[in-house]
Parts: structure tokens; sequence; C-alpha cells
């Protein structure tokens, strides 16, 4: 018999659910749904770089537009010129643009380097492809007016709403790039690569949107124990340090094939 969870963890499990929300299960069924597409189809890495490219932009179209909804927000950690900045109208004005500007102008040259691929993309799996664009836009819009909620009844850091962007698609976009230098490969290799695109995809959405801030220390019961929130940052780091260890083992591999 598996070990049964405690009440406060089964707590913490609940309102750790509550934290993440419906638009959770809708980014997976996006990335199953373009998986689905692209495995049928017999997609290789070229559509994938398009459909996360317009992924990409639809984030940060987002991200921007909810920098620029903020109303109260914390300036914590955040930094010009080595000097702290206040929590203002003209400091969510300025970072508003200067996130617009520099996250644009990190996707025009990703933009550049897909036109150097130069791959025709046939007509029936462009189609596909713009369905899954679509519903990627769907579900970052979903989530984008379901967090906004959330952002106007709490103080967000808009520091961390300025470079968390990068933190998400930067990681995805990697492992595409990575199987794009292995090879276009075999529909096995796609899959492998798309799973593994879409499992970072689903864990940084996570991190972005769950509160980790961490209670004062307090009793549980007579003896104090590490909350789900901590462990799971444990698992989340340990998590990527093998998930880097794979990549790298199953792309040696895959360049000895």
């Amino acid at each position: 018999m598996g070990r049964r969870l405690d009440p406060q963890t089964k707590q913490e499990l609940k309102e750790l659910l509550a934290e993440l929300g419906p638009d959770t299960l809708f980014l997976l069924f996006s990335n199953i749904t373009v998986i689905i597409l692209a495995m049928v189809q017999n997609w290789n890495i070229t559509p994938l770089l398009w459909v996360y490219w317009w992924q990409s932009i639809i984030i940060g179209f987002f991200n921007w537009r909810r920098i620029k909804k903020l109303q109260k927000f914390s300036t914590e950690g955040l930094k010009i010129d080595g000097e702290s900045v206040p929590a203002t109208v003209k400091t969510r004005k300025s970072t508003a643009r200067f996130f617009l500007l520099h996250y644009g102008l990190f996707q025009c040259f990703y933009l550049i380097f897909l036109y150097t691929i130069g791959d025709t993309i046939p007509s029936d799996i462009l189609l596909s492809c713009t369905v899954g664009i679509a519903i990627f836009f769907f579900n970052h819009s979903f989530s984008y007016r379901y967090n906004l909620k959330k952002d106007l009844a709490s103080l967000p850091n808009i520091g961390t709403l300025l470079f968390f962007p990068y933190a998400r698609v930067i990681p995805m976009h990697l492992i595409i790039f990575i199987g794009l230098w292995a090879g276009r490969g075999s529909p096995v290799t796609l899959f492998f690569f798309l799973l593994l695109k879409s499992g970072v995809d689903i864990l940084m959405h996570i991190i972005e949107h769950v509160n980790w801030k961490e209670e004062k220390e307090k009793a549980q019961s007579e003896k104090k124990r590490m909350s789900l929130k901590a462990r799971l940052k444990l698992w989340f780091f340990l998590g990527w340090i093998a998930f880097l260890i794979v990549v790298v083992i199953t792309f040696l591999i895959m360049k000895e094939l």
C-alpha cells in the first residue's frame, strides 16, 4: 500500500491546484493538440519552429499587456543604472516600453533565423500550423484574463514580469533547436522533442503562476516540516538537472547514429 498523504499536505495540494487554475489544463490541451497534428502529418522541425515562434510572440504580447494593466506593484530587486526605482505610473510605462522593444528585437533575430532555413511548408501542414497557433492564442488570451484578476488583487513584482517571458520561451526553443541540430530525424525523435518542449512549457507556466513565497517558519504539531511548495522547488531543481543530462546524452547518441 502506498503511503497516504497527511491532512496538511492534502490541504496544501488543494491550494496549489486552486492557484494553477483552468488555464494550466488549457495549456496542456494546446500542446497535446500540436503534438497530434505534428505526428499525424509527419512534420519536420521547421513547422514547429514557426508554431513555437508565434507562441513566443503571443506570450510576449499578453505579458506586455499585463505590465500595462498593473495598478499596484512591487519594484523589489529592480534597478536602473544601479539605483532602485519607485513603483510609479512612469515606471510602469517605461518598463512596458522597454519590454516591448527588447523582446521584439529578440523575436526579430529569431525570425531572421527562421527565414535563413528557407524550408517550404506544404499547404496542408501550413493550415494545421495555423490551427495550432490559433489554439495557443486562445490559451494565452484566457490565461491573461484569468491571471489579470490575480494581479489586480495582489502586489506582483514588475521586474519578474519583465524578465520571466525569456525564462519561459528560451528553454522551449532551445529544445527544438537541439532537435534541428541533431537532424530532422524520425517520428520517434520528433515525438521525443515535442514531449520535452511541452513539459518545459507547462513547468514554466506553473513556476510563473504559483506564489512560491514561503511563509515564516511555524511549527507543525510538535515539529517543523517542509511545506509542499518547498518540496516542489527541490524536485523542480533536481528535475532540471536530470532533464539537462537526458537532453545532452540523447543529443550525443543521435549524433553517433
